[in-house]
């Protein structure tokens, strides 16, 4: 497999604070590879130092094999999209997609002409050459900044949270066109974002950054059901949570017992001993309501819906464990056999003993 970036140990410090701890990683050629976290996890910072703006104090980064400390940012092989795009207004849709060919020595104008010409047909743009860019759209806007950095055929594109300044319903639709576009022309994203659904859509795989450091590097779909830390189980999708005490442990079983009194079996997912205390999580989705008798291995108890959090198909239920205060999240399934519940209803809820994750808890839940 063609490695297009690699990061070996990389670490930055401001002074006393350490923004990238030891950071290593691989980008295969034709990813899209994103880097989720929260604000001040240093993601940026870690972008900036592969594209050339900072430099690391320890560490190696190579691209396509070769080691690039040291060169400036117009001599590594990455190109950048910022969130605040950029865009020079006082130049039409070619003209701000050539200023890049332009820069690196290109003087033959029909040649020029022709791949601006390829790539903004590559981005949905054909026939925008002359508009100014105060004509397009926001995503518009968005397709002309990523066609002047793929012009200059980067190995890897750099992305730093280039949706976060567009309205919901745009973001939405972008993420879906990004994905498509990297699909088609076949270059290496690199993309940083604290937005887990932008993450989850569109990426191959997805590194989560906390503190500096990398929490797990995983596909989106094992991140989501197999998160490896609980900074990632509560970070990444909704989960509900308690923490508690192993009470029993048998063959692939064990029983955990929860600050507020339940006592749930869990399929073995710590390798903690009994006395041990664990943060458990579980899903919404994971959540049946009023789940048929007949379903064994289910961990059951009733509760009192306080309120209904209705958002089309991904509705909700709030709901709270009888004699508690303790507010827990449940999936409403799309069939509508649930429509007849409202607030103060008492319900049965459970769920299988396989759908909850534990982790020996190291430190308090925030």
């Amino acid at each position: 497999m063609d490695i297009d970036l690699t990061v070996k140990t990389v670490t930055k410090k401001f002074q006393d604070f350490t923004a990238v701890d030891g950071v290593s990683f691989d980008i295969a050629r034709g990813h899209f590879f994103s880097i989720l976290g929260p604000s001040g996890c240093g993601k940026t910072t870690l972008l900036r130092m592969i594209a050339g703006f900072d430099n690391p104090d320890a560490g190696e980064i190579e691209i396509r094999g070769e080691n690039v400390l040291g060169l400036p940012p117009n001599k590594r092989p990455v190109n950048m999209v910022f969130q605040h795009l950029a865009l020079f207004p006082m130049m039409n849709v070619a003209e701000n997609v050539a200023f890049g060919l332009r820069r690196r020595g290109e003087k033959d104008k029909s040649r020029l002409s022709a791949r601006v010409s390829a790539m903004l047909q590559r981005v949905g743009l054909q026939g925008f050459e002359t508009k100014q860019i105060g004509q397009l759209s926001g995503g518009q806007q968005q397709r002309v900044a990523i066609a002047r950095s793929l012009v200059l055929e980067p190995a890897v594109l750099l992305l730093d949270e280039p949706l976060g300044a567009l309205d919901l319903k745009l973001r939405e639709h972008m993420k879906v066109e990004l994905k498509k576009l990297q699909s088609e022309v076949g270059t290496t994203f690199m993309y940083i974002t604290h937005d887990q659904s932008e993450a989850l859509v569109m990426s191959d795989y997805i590194a989560v950054m906390n503190r500096g450091k990398f929490e797990q590097i995983d596909t989106p779909s094992n991140l989501y059901n197999r998160p490896q830390t609980p900074f990632v189980a509560r970070f990444v999708g909704d989960n509900n949570s308690w923490s508690g005490t192993i009470r029993e442990r048998n063959h692939d079983r064990m029983t955990v017992e929860t600050d507020d009194g339940h006592r749930f079996r869990v399929r073995k997912t710590s390798s903690a001993s009994p006395g041990a205390a664990v943060e458990l999580f579980l899903r919404p989705e994971a959540i049946l309501i009023q789940p048929d008798p007949g379903l064994k291995e289910i961990n059951r108890f009733s509760v009192v819906v306080r309120s209904i959090l209705f958002d089309g198909a991904s509705s909700r239920l709030l709901v709270s464990p009888l004699h508690s205060s303790r507010e827990l999240i449940v999936s409403l399934p799309q069939n509508r056999q649930f429509d007849h519940i409202k607030p103060a209803d008492q319900l049965e809820i459970g769920w299988s003993e396989a759908a909850g994750i534990t982790f020996e808890q190291t430190e308090p839940l925030p």
